[in-house]
């Protein structure tokens, strides 16, 4: 369950070991929570429903830590090791927590950690586009390996170890933390700015976004087992193809066009997820996910940076605005699961998606202006070359 060393290596990182050993470890426990719910449903004899409660306390702290962090503290060497910290605590009490509320508790506290994670290595990262692919495509790449791990784990030793072993993960950034500066020296006297207009419309999209997709996606190993009788391994293999497939699209150098358009090609996996029965037409909106999604993320993040007079302080806004989107998901998600209603789960879920993409398109809708101009200029060719004036068209 540990980062996959080599394999990170491979992708030739720009940014810090320590902060994509952060991000990465930061990423096994997000991976591990679609696992988690129905095994903790199972091992404390509650509903899903009652469960997903700590997945959005988890997110509630993520939430929290990274609009603080985003505002109130530097990336020095004493927040990294404070989160790592946290983290292991968190997983060691989510161990031996003998009910629901304190579990929640526990899982809130891991949250944090997790925040204080994401926004240390997105704050080096945002505006620079290199540096924002080697960033995102942590999920995926140690996804490819977390999913089926933590699957096996759970038949193997019980959801209480994975805690104990998530402890043991969130705790491997300390052995990284001598490398991380003391001091800020690049900005010891940090001010803040207030976001722009645009940028306050593209946070809004991708709170949007992560609350939709969320809704589905942390339902979605529930969905596969319960709804569609799928095996466990094989909707953790499904998993694995979701974050392997994402691993390219992450690191994309070539132009990814609109951000809003590969939504609207995640909103229509989360009806495939959610609404449909077929075994094949799961796997497709599943491992379809992985790529539209690691698609669309750098993009967004990129119209953000661009349309951003400081972009380095919108990463944490940006980490606080889809963790609190993924606090929501969950909680539309089990309200519609519990009544039964997965297809309308699917639905409604990319009504929330598609109206964000919306937003995206909007804010960056110099592209979309720019793609206009050229299919009019087109068909003015067009009727130029049937010896036509535009003025004299009829249709």
């Amino acid at each position: 369950m540990q980062v996959p060393v080599r394999l990170l290596m491979a992708v030739r990182p720009s940014v810090a070991p320590a902060l994509l050993v952060a991000i990465g470890t930061s990423t096994v426990v997000f991976v591990a929570t679609p696992f988690l719910l129905p095994a903790v449903a199972a091992d404390r004899g509650i509903s899903l429903g009652m469960v997903s409660w700590i997945s959005t306390a988890q997110l509630a702290g993520f939430v929290v830590a990274s609009w603080f962090g985003g505002k109130f503290l530097r990336p020095v060497r004493s927040v990294f090791v404070t989160g790592a910290l946290l983290g292991m605590i968190a997983n060691l009490a989510s161990a031996v927590a003998p009910n629901l509320l304190l579990l929640s508790l526990a899982r809130s506290v891991s949250g944090v950690s997790l925040g204080l994670a994401a926004w240390f290595a997105w704050q080096a990262a945002f505006g620079d586009h290199g540096k924002t692919g080697d960033v995102a495509v942590i999920g995926p790449l140690v996804g490819t390996v977390t999913a089926p791990g933590v699957s096996a784990f759970i038949e193997w030793a019980g959801v209480d170890w994975l805690f104990v072993a998530l402890a043991v993960v969130t705790a491997s950034p300390l052995l990284f933390a001598g490398r991380v500066a003391k001091v800020d020296v690049v900005r010891p006297h940090r001010t803040r700015h207030a976001a722009t207009r645009a940028a306050r419309v593209i946070l809004l999209a991708l709170g949007m976004i992560t609350m939709g997709g969320s809704a589905v996606f942390v339902y979605a190993a529930a969905i596969g087992t319960t709804l569609n009788g799928i095996s466990a391994v094989t909707v953790s293999l499904l998993f694995s193809a979701n974050a392997l497939v994402g691993i390219p699209a992450a690191k994309w150098h070539g132009r990814r066009g609109p951000a809003g358009i590969w939504f609207i090609g995640t909103a229509t996996c989360a009806i495939l997820i959610a609404s449909s029965r077929n075994d094949y037409v799961f796997a497709i909106g599943l491992v379809g996910w992985g790529f539209i999604f690691f698609m669309g993320i750098p993009a967004a993040f990129a119209l953000l940076a661009s349309r951003s007079a400081w972009p380095e302080e919108r990463a944490g806004d940006a980490q606080a605005v889809m963790a609190a989107g993924r606090v929501f998901g969950p909680l539309i998600g089990g309200a519609l699961i519990a009544h039964g209603s997965s297809t309308t789960l699917g639905f409604v879920a990319a009504g929330i998606i598609t109206s964000a993409s919306l937003l995206l398109l909007y804010a960056d809708r110099r592209y979309v202006a720019h793609v206009y101009n050229r299919a009019t200029d087109f068909s003015r060719m067009r009727i130029a070359s049937s010896g036509r004036s535009s003025g004299d068209w009829m249709p």
